[in-house]
């Protein structure tokens, strides 16, 4: 489901327990305001669930926001793993709610469903092609990137052409998905952590943390180019930002197995990706300070 949601104990279960049940978003008093004057609030409006749009989606996950057809309204790609017992079931579906300027009018899609988007945990939007359209990425626990090209006219309706790269194929289990220009050429490459399998061990050995150039028509499976940035146990996020503020895009990344944070320098020039693998240092209340370490270490 999409939809704005808070989720609050029973009223019969606080009672049980001696605490009053908390007040609701939409009931709770703000003195916020609008620029019209107006108290700001907060009202549900679902955008999709099996009531709303007949499809089964269940064990939503990531999503991404953007206008997809140029018709002046965000629409929202959103993705469901469906293999909600983590039995390696070949199931999930690829989602797109269209806006049309009205909260409670969506025009709604599925991209993609069954092995495609066989548990389809994260998504995201870029033009890839260079056409001015948007076009999407969707990482998928088992076990593959894929990328949809949009097609640019009759969006809502026409089929959107798509792949699976063969270096992003039966990889295992991809967890993250992101979309950023790494080499400032103007055209966006993909970042992506790969955990091994869905449901990982913190023992098992060591996947890739990697980024991706096209170096083609991104239809063309052998345009898509692999480069690891480092084999991490259960990498969990590999996030694009600037974060020596030097104009370049850096990454940062994460492990679940090793506990700790990693992140990588774009140490490159205009038109070259270079990553280098810097130590983060984290000091506590007590003035201490430790280092996250490096893979090469």
């Amino acid at each position: 489901m999409i939809g704005l949601l808070a989720c609050w104990p029973g009223t019969k279960d606080m009672a049980a327990l001696g605490q009053a049940a908390p007040t609701a978003v939409a009931s709770s008093p703000t003195r916020a305001r609008a620029a019209d004057g107006a108290y700001i609030s907060w009202r549900e409006h679902i955008i999709d669930d099996e009531a709303t749009g007949g499809v089964p989606i269940r064990g939503g996950d990531g999503l991404a926001v953007a206008d997809l057809d140029k018709d002046g309204y965000l629409d929202i790609v959103s993705v469901y793993e469906s293999d909600t017992q983590y039995d390696g079931a070949l199931a999930g579906h690829i989602r797109i709610a269209f806006g049309t300027g009205n909260p409670d009018r969506w025009v709604l899609a599925t991209l993609a469903s069954g092995p495609e988007a066989a548990a389809a945990e994260d998504v995201s939007i870029g033009d890839l092609n260079g056409d001015g359209y948007l076009d999407v990425v969707a990482a998928c626990e088992l076990a593959h990137l894929i990328y949809f090209q949009n097609p640019g006219t009759n969006i809502r309706s026409q089929r959107w052409e798509r792949v699976i790269p063969p270096v992003a194929m039966n990889r295992g289990s991809f967890i993250r998905v992101f979309l950023s220009d790494l080499d400032g050429d103007g055209r966006p490459e993909i970042v992506a952590p790969n955990k091994g399998a869905q449901g990982p061990s913190t023992t098992q050995s060591p996947t890739a943390i990697s980024w991706f150039k096209i170096t083609g028509p991104p239809l063309d499976g052998k345009s898509w180019v692999e480069h690891e940035l480092a084999k991490v146990r259960w990498p969990i996020n590999s996030h694009p930002v600037d974060l020596d503020r030097d104009g370049d895009m850096d990454i940062l990344g994460g492990s679940v197995a090793e506990t700790r944070i990693i992140w990588f320098e774009n140490a490159g020039g205009k038109g070259i990706a270079r990553f280098v693998e810097r130590a983060i240092k984290i000091s506590d209340n007590a003035g201490r300070t430790r280092s996250s370490g490096d893979t090469k270490a």
